[in-house]
């Protein structure tokens, strides 16, 4: 299966997910996450902002806020191209690309050096840390050569063994699911 195949396989089942199954698995991530010790001892987190298939990341953002992190989110500058710019309420977020949530564009850019711990998301990824993204290739850009503690999230229900992957793509030391913190 290629990744196109496996994307489409992966939105459709994103269809069988309950309302309640959805908010418990990302209310219980956003828990783990957040017991992390990288997370506890990172300044500068960089976060996405969920659609509506992704993990929901409106109460974490929240969080990080209130306990005084730096908080910076993607905005999509050009194809494939993302920067990091400074959250500080979420009600600075409009929709932008993708109908995705973004900052506007003359926020303040946070540089990738001086993030130290960054939250991902994909459409599903495994154990071992492969992931497969929306195939923007957003993220593989953006964390290429980066030195950041990364964590991929993902409800273990969108998980799958099988992940093609190619040179360029990033794999992930540390997986957040509900259930489970995978470390390699």
């Amino acid at each position: 299966m290629n990744k196109s195949e496996l994307r489409k396989m992966i939105y459709n089942s994103y269809r069988d997910l309950t309302d309640d199954y959805k908010a418990q698995a990302d209310s219980s991530i956003r828990q783990n996450i957040m017991s992390l010790p990288e997370y506890r001892d990172a300044h500068t987190i960089f976060c996405f902002v969920g659609t509506k298939d992704e993990i929901d990341t409106s109460q974490m953002i929240d969080q990080m806020i209130k306990e005084g992190k730096r908080v910076a989110v993607p905005l999509c500058t050009g194809k494939g191209i993302m920067e990091a710019k400074k959250l500080t309420d979420r009600s600075q977020l409009n929709k932008g690309t993708f109908g995705i949530l973004e900052p506007s564009a003359d926020a303040e850019t946070i540089p990738v050096e001086e993030i130290d711990f960054a939250v991902v998301p994909c459409v599903t990824c495994n154990k071992i840390g492969q992931r497969l993204g929306h195939g923007g290739g957003f993220y593989d850009r953006y964390l290429e050569g980066a030195e950041i503690d990364c964590a991929l999230v993902c409800r273990e229900e969108t998980m799958t063994a099988a992940i093609p992957t190619e040179t360029h793509d990033k794999k992930f030391d540390l997986i957040v699911t509900e259930r489970h913190i995978f470390r390699k």
